[in-house]
């Protein structure tokens, strides 16, 4: 019972009915279509509007123009209505549909999720919500462009020789020369695929600490990888990620109710398609 009346499409359903009810009450002394009433509320709202986008109240001079302005607009609006220039107007169709979603979701940001919300949010987007593995390494390249098919047996010749000679000064001098460092310093998985790809990344994952070990293969070509540090991602904790978890939250929310709305808001139509042929895109 409690979690039905958190429903933010009831919230928004009962607000709308409020809204009849009080249009109900308040309707026959509401303007005539002749009468433009500019209230004291409705210029409160056109003040904080001016203020926030000027960063400073209207003088009085600015005032008077932008009242001039909304009752220009509330005429051109009556008086397009009146026209029916608002029929079949994409524009104004679209415009609609963004107000009543706004209204929607502004009845969302009402509720306030809970700790046990959120944290089976998190437990349901577990992946969305983890510290990457950081690596670490070193790496000795070898071109197989240049050199074909030797390539892999020249990587394991030197594999040999740095797992017998551990005092080699300069063991990248074993490999070709590349534009990317030969050291890796507390790098994370992300940046390391993006550099060597993903190829290289995975081939890591069966590699332990302190030892030369490959070949393996990246987007440039063979490589021996010596890893001195790896940390191992894990999952966020929810204070460590509660303002991501919150805003991706409030984010599903308001697109879930929207597509309630939609869906309690279709069952008062009858729709049909027609059916349309397509033109054949060979043709």
């Amino acid at each position: 019972m409690s979690n039905w009346l958190k429903e933010p499409l009831l919230h928004f359903l009962v607000l709308g009915a409020l809204v009849f009810v009080l249009y109900g009450f308040i309707g026959p002394d509401a303007p005539s279509d002749d009468e433009i009433v500019v209230t004291r509320g409705q210029q409160e709202h056109l003040v904080t509007a001016f203020t926030r986008t000027w960063q400073r109240p209207p003088t009085q001079v600015e005032f008077s123009k932008i009242v001039d302005d909304w009752i220009n607009e509330e005429i051109a609006y009556r008086e397009g209505v009146t026209m029916g220039l608002d029929t079949d107007d994409t524009i104004i169709r679209r415009r609609l549909r963004q107000k009543l979603e706004i209204l929607a979701e502004d009845i969302v940001s009402l509720v306030e999720p809970t700790e046990e919300m959120l944290q089976e949010y998190l437990a349901e987007n577990v992946d969305s919500y983890t510290l990457e593995p950081v690596y670490t390494l070193r790496q000795i390249y070898f071109n197989v462009d240049e050199r074909g098919a030797a390539a892999e047996q020249d990587a394991e010749q030197a594999l040999l020789l740095l797992k017998t000679d551990s005092g080699l000064t300069n063991p990248e001098d074993l490999g070709d020369r590349l534009s990317i460092p030969h050291r890796y310093v507390q790098q994370r998985e992300g940046k390391l695929v993006g550099i060597l790809g993903r190829a290289f990344v995975d081939g890591l994952r069966d590699f332990e600490p302190g030892t030369w070990q490959g070949p393996i293969l990246s987007g440039y070509g063979l490589h021996l990888v010596f890893i001195e540090d790896f940390n191992p991602g894990r999952p966020l904790t929810l204070e460590e990620a509660r303002r991501d978890v919150r805003r991706d939250w409030d984010n599903e929310e308001r697109i879930q109710a929207i597509a309630r709305l939609y869906e309690e808001l279709r069952a008062n139509y009858t729709i049909t398609v027609e059916p349309m042929a397509l033109e054949d895109e060979t043709s």
